[in-house]
């Protein structure tokens, strides 16, 4: 059972050494706010080749202020960073169909959870996509903003459930399990228009 509402002690390796940081689980206005400030970068190299990279400035290290328990030891904005990419562990090990739902297995820190949703409509997917921010910028660069709300919006929307949990399910699982599902139909169109092809 993934639990929202217990303190979790991270080990981090920090310029003061090895560190035990106790937290509480960040809310979904903090995971929002998080969201909001990171920026994804895309340069395009050229002959097709981009590079990805992921700012999060200092919105990890102001939200890791928030969440620290028991005078936990200042840190400095990379290891905030690393703090969060052990809580924000989230990634899909499957998703399948099961009619009109789906079954979506996500691995996060401290185990596994499912989730069981209907399929959101093509509307609503477009709705979600609208969503995403896209900044051209000079230097062959883009900008990617993409919040957390609309998509746990949609899972609720959806009739979203899991068992997995005990306490609030996070915004963050939602958001990854609607976008899986969505990457799911997506993936089952192009692939049936294909065949159709041959």
């Amino acid at each position: 059972m993934f639990d929202t509402t217990a303190e979790i002690m991270i080990t981090a390796r920090t310029g003061a050494g090895k560190q035990e940081l106790l937290v509480r689980w960040p809310t979904d206005e903090e995971w929002s706010e998080r969201a909001r400030r990171r920026k994804i970068l895309i340069t395009r190299l050229g002959r097709g080749i981009s590079e990805t990279s992921i700012d999060s400035g200092d919105s990890d290290l102001r939200v890791f202020e928030k969440i620290k328990q028991n005078g936990a030891p200042p840190l400095t904005p990379g290891e905030a960073t690393r703090v969060f990419e052990v809580l924000a562990q989230c990634d899909v090990t499957d998703c399948r169909l099961e009619g009109d739902e789906a079954l979506v297995e996500l691995q996060v820190m401290g185990g596994m959870v499912s989730h069981r949703l209907r399929l959101p409509s093509a509307d609503q997917v477009l709705a979600l996509r609208r969503t995403v921010r896209v900044l051209d910028l000079p230097y062959n660069k883009q900008e990617l903003r993409i919040p957390l709300e609309p998509g746990a919006k949609l899972w609720d929307a959806c009739g979203g459930q899991s068992a997995d949990y005990t306490g609030p399910i996070p915004a963050i699982h939602k958001d990854t399990a609607i976008r899986a599902v969505i990457d799911y139909l997506d993936r089952e169109v192009s692939a049936t228009n294909e065949e159709k092809h041959f």
